[in-house]
């Protein structure tokens, strides 16, 4: 039954009945935008803009590409675009492996990476940045001020796409979400015009942007916070694989401090089906401080490798490594920690037949990530004008499954193989009575039903927002990737 579901959603979201009008579409967007700015297949260009996305599995054929890099071409091509009822996507950095998120077979895909500038204003203690810039460039530039931002853990991740999936940083439990630490969103919307949003101008729209998506309009540029922070102490602890269930007890010891250290952030990764990799811990004091007391719990366990030492956090972040697989899929689940519970889960994710699935197929390999979430993280939150979320204010983890392999015939395989590993997970916290229902949509597969975990609230304000600022529907009817508002009242 899976495996009919998963080539259902393939089917519907590829044949759209729309290919001629996106093909006429395209000869008049390149009459009235010029060829410089829209990309036909007939263009050498356009084989590599179009395989652009990370993962293989959100590799499409768009009639043609639009690489706008003004404001005023983008409202153009909007205007023509839901003039005609023709479908569209939107990518930022094309990081997301879910299919159509960011790509678009028979239809236009409106490429922002373009609009790729780090602005900083000192006096303000802000920075304004473009939403199709990549966060190693947004790092790079600010670290010329001895500044950063709340923002991406990978440097070539994408700035608008990580934003507007909620975003969490090694700042994340100093100062929130990274789209809790905006404080304008400038975006085009559906009818092309330009609006601000902020706590001042378009509140209600401002706020549900704090975990909408791309359900409202197109983000030009945010503008972040910024803060002092330059030198770190941190890098990689490495790990047998052999030492997964005393990192998992460490992890619940860390958790359970009564004062969290905010300055100390890590996560923990274990590549299960490969024990030549095994686990490791990307750990970070936001200081330069040694050894932080913070981390004790994992200072006894051996390592294999340790590359921690006191450099500026972007030096830390390039360290980082993504494993060399052609397509990816991922899950995401949430509970509150506890000792038994990730004794089932070092059991389930170690020994579970689903792996010999996911092994199954060419290249396919398995990960977990564990990312602890401080009750200070969601407080922040609401302390910078309150997200959608509906996030309970508890220590919680946010954990996340991996899938990746090469080829396209082991796409059912790996998406539900993966999806009843989460299923498993789910069932062991719900018997302990601390599942949590919040779905971190960064890390979420395709078909896992994002925003309906922010609770019935959030979805009422974005249901109010929608109807005031996208009354057609345009990015619900013709943006057809990525996670969508449910249907209601």
């Amino acid at each position: 039954m899976r495996v009919i579901v998963a080539d259902m959603y393939m089917r519907t979201r590829s044949e759209t009945i729309y290919t001629s009008n996106s093909t006429d579409i395209c000869q008049q967007l390149t009459v009235a935008l010029g060829d410089s700015i829209i990309i036909s297949p007939s263009e050498p260009s356009y084989p590599v803009l179009s395989t652009e996305n990370w993962s293989r599995t959100a590799w499409k054929r768009p009639s043609c590409i639009a690489r706008p890099s003004r404001t005023a071409d983008l409202q153009k091509l909007v205007r023509r675009l839901t003039g005609q009822n023709i479908p569209f996507s939107v990518r930022a950095g094309g990081h997301n492996p879910a299919p159509f998120a960011a790509n678009i077979d028979n239809g236009v895909l409106i490429d922002m990476s373009n609009f790729n500038h780090t602005r900083y204003y000192p006096h303000k203690s802000v920075a304004t940045v473009g939403a199709g810039g990549r966060w190693r460039g947004v790092h790079n530039e600010l670290d010329r001020y001895n500044v950063t931002v709340v923002g991406g853990r990978v440097l070539d991740v994408g700035v608008g796409g990580l934003i507007l999936g909620c975003g969490l940083s090694y700042l994340s439990d100093l100062y929130g979400l990274t789209c809790d630490n905006v404080v304008n969103f400038e975006m085009v919307l559906a009818d092309g015009s330009i609006v601000n949003a902020n706590a001042h101008h378009n509140q209600d729209l401002f706020q549900v942007m704090k975990g909408g998506a791309n359900n409202f309009g197109i983000v030009t540029s945010f503008t972040l916070k910024t803060y002092n922070i330059n030198q770190v102490w941190g890098g990689i602890k490495s790990y047998s694989l052999d030492q997964l269930p005393a990192l998992f007890a460490a992890m619940q010891e860390y958790q359970s401090q009564p004062k969290k250290d905010l300055y100390a952030n890590l996560m923990l990764q274990a590549f299960t089906t490969n024990a030549s990799v095994g686990a490791v811990l990307n750990m970070v004091y936001l200081k330069p401080v040694v050894n932080a007391s913070a981390f004790a719990p994992f200072y006894s366990i051996p390592t294999t490798g340790d590359t921690t030492k006191i450099q500026t956090l972007t030096q830390m972040m390039s360290g980082q490594r993504v494993p060399d697989l052609t397509r990816w899929d991922w899950f995401i689940t949430n509970f509150r920690p506890t000792a038994s519970l990730y004794q089932k889960i070092s059991n389930i994710v170690t020994k579970a037949p689903e792996l010999a699935a996911i092994q199954s197929t060419a290249g396919g390999s398995f990960a977990i990530g564990v990312q602890p979430i401080s009750t200070n993280l969601i407080q922040k939150g609401k302390d910078h004008g309150a997200n959608v979320l509906g996030l309970n204010n508890v220590n919680q983890t946010w954990f996340v499954l991996d899938a990746g392999w090469i080829l396209s015939e082991g796409d059912a395989i790996v998406h539900n193989a993966t999806r009843a590993l989460t299923a498993r997970i789910e069932d062991a916290s719900r018997k302990e009575g601390v599942y949590e229902p919040y779905k971190f949509m960064n890390d979420a597969s395709w078909d896992q039903d994002v925003i309906s975990s922010y609770g019935v609230e959030g979805q009422r304000k974005m249901r109010q927002a929608q109807r005031k600022y996208d009354p057609r529907m345009v990015f619900q009817k013709l943006v057809s990737g990525g996670w969508k508002l449910p249907k209601g009242n």
